[in-house]
């Protein structure tokens, strides 16, 4: 196939334009890449998938409210075909986009010649309705270069035939798109160094309706009745209605899923045998088709994290797009407060619930999907990562940078944002950087500190300085060189700090972890700085962190935390 031809989607109300390449799906949607911010439509309105030989566009509705296109309305989990100029409103009458195919497809410019015979009509790789003796339609891919000229025919079973196999059943509930493929055995798989283990059974079959679950606590509970199994055999099912209810799920179409955190694998305190043997006995009495993901380690796997919900619809569901309006996630680490039904303990974490808002699906509790129970009352964390980005200034009304020699120094627990706040707005602008994790002690610190000072230039203390004894040490040699010195207070909770010290962690950043204990020891010491101390001014900073990889600034905004 030659790489020359290109497909766009085309907004007709502004510049914006987005590159569909072959056999990429693209999602399209409210977001930064459209720009738009209409909460009628959802994040993944569309899903595209561009054929450049076929001159094609194969379309699939994901959002809740209906999109069309050339005319034609189009509900969730609707396909359809898009095609040279196809016009694509993502919501009736509403943000509407025009498909290009560049260089013009060959019928399109056949259609053109009939009207104007003089129009010149180029055969590079184009697309070609024939009739062959039978009267069927077939597609010819005609292929040319220099020395030679291939011509492949395809004729519509063909060209269905180099897709992922998709199929329309109707089950008890709406229509869903199934894989045709189906494991012929159990299996399991190891991904990333058995960071994280899959266990599919015989029988399942890929689907865009996902009914996801927790393990612990929703599909099952301890025989013993305590928090933890005493063995692999301490297990029994939520309920009996648990059988009932997946075999309904799965009769309508739905792919069953588990997904259950297990760190203790990673720290030896599960051994995999066991937990395989576990796994598989579950399975076999659930007696439906079901594919298990186990996250081993705390990483981009754990939930809340949405790694597992990855891989399965990345690698493990036959390319078939998901339904986010038919897909939700059960869990019991809920954020149920103290006493959400009566005598009932706080949950002992948010993240089943916060797994399923990084995703954007629904989400329920054990209680309430198997039992028609009430949800309970919940609390979700105090810090939202997304609401961050609504305030998109650092500093309000200060100068950042002085004119002037002066120190500063900056004050906030580990994982505040100090070090990325004073590397990209002081050190650039000249400022000596001083900081403890290089320099070793505080006083190599005050040294490096009066070695800067005394040849001319400013200086940042990029340390916790949590209270007045240890910001002292800084304020005494800034008074004794004669030197103004403010503080810069990271204007971050415990909570966000946290958010960043893991999502450096799942980045690989080079910052070396710091876990809870000590940051919640900074909180502890720390006391508020005041200018009585010495300083010349304080300066509240809002962090607000910069990206140039989209995918990092998506992770950084979801719930990273699992309480």
């Amino acid at each position: 196939m030659s790489s020359v031809r290109k497909c766009v989607l085309k907004s007709l109300s502004n510049s914006n334009q987005i590159e569909l390449p072959h056999s990429k799906q693209v999602f399209v949607g409210r977001g930064p890449e459209t720009e738009i911010v209409d909460t009628k439509l959802s994040k993944r309105q569309v899903s595209l998938v561009a054929d450049v030989v076929a001159c094609t566009v194969v379309a699939h509705c994901l959002g809740g409210n209906p999109s069309v296109a050339d005319g034609v309305t189009f509900k969730n989990g609707d396909k359809f075909k898009l095609n040279n100029n196809s016009k694509l409103e993502l919501l009736a009458g509403k943000h509407i986009y025009e498909v290009k195919f560049s260089p013009i497809p060959f019928q399109d410019r056949v259609d053109k010649t009939m009207q104007d015979p003089d129009l010149p009509v180029n055969n590079d790789v184009d697309c070609q309705k024939t009739k062959n003796t039978n009267g069927n339609n077939e597609y010819r891919n005609l292929k040319t270069n220099r020395d030679n000229e291939e011509c492949q025919i395809l004729t519509k079973e063909n060209v269905e035939s180099q897709n992922p196999s998709k199929k329309m059943e109707a089950g008890n509930g709406s229509a869903a798109s199934l894989s045709t493929k189906s494991y012929d055995e159990n299996v399991w798989e190891s991904i990333d160094q058995d960071k994280l283990l899959i266990y599919s059974t015989k029988g399942l079959r890929s689907s865009n309706k996902i009914a996801s679950y927790d393990m612990d606590g929703t599909i099952i509970l301890t025989k013993s009745g305590k928090v933890f199994p005493v063995d692999k055999d301490d297990w029994r099912l939520f309920s009996p209605v648990v059988k009932t209810e997946l075999r309904k799920l799965h009769e309508s179409g739905f792919k069953i899923v588990i997904f259950t955190n297990q760190a203790g694998i990673s720290r030896g305190k599960t051994k995999v045998p066991d937990f395989k043997f576990k796994v598989e006995k579950i399975a076999n009495t659930l007696e439906v088709p079901v594919q298990v993901f186990v996250a081993t380690s705390e990483d981009k796997y754990r939930k809340p994290v949405p790694g597992m919900w990855e891989v399965l619809i990345q690698k493990k569901n036959d390319g078939l797009d998901y339904s986010e309006s038919e897909c939700f996630f059960v869990g019991d680490a809920a954020g149920r407060v103290e006493n959400w039904a009566p005598k009932k303990k706080k949950d002992f974490s948010c993240a089943d619930r916060l797994f399923a808002l990084n995703i954007g699906i629904t989400f329920h509790t054990p209680d309430a999907h198997f039992l028609k129970l009430p949800e309970g009352k919940f609390a979700l964390p105090g810090f939202n990562p997304s609401l961050l980005f609504s305030n998109n200034v650092s500093i309000a009304d200060k100068e950042i940078v002085s004119k002037s020699k002066e120190v500063v120094v900056m004050v906030g627990s580990p994982g505040s944002g100090k070090s990325f706040f004073a590397n990209t707005y002081l050190v650039k602008a000249g400022y000596s950087y001083v900081n403890r994790d290089s320099l070793g002690s505080w006083q190599r610190c005050v040294s490096s500190m009066e070695s800067a000072l005394h040849g001319g230039r400013s200086v940042v203390i990029d340390n916790t300085n949590p209270d007045e004894e240890t910001r002292k040490r800084y304020i005494d040699v800034a008074v004794k060189l004669n030197t103004p010195c403010r503080c810069f207070l990271m204007n971050s909770t415990i909570e966000h700090a946290r958010h960043n010290n893991k999502f450096r962690q799942l980045v690989g950043d080079p910052h070396v972890p710091v876990n809870t204990i000590i940051i919640n020891s900074y909180g502890k010491k720390f006391v508020p700085p005041m200018l009585k101390e010495g300083f010349t001014d304080i300066v509240k900073v809002n962090f607000l962190p910069k990206f140039d990889d989209p995918e990092r600034e998506k992770l950084y905004r979801m719930y990273l935390l699992e309480k």
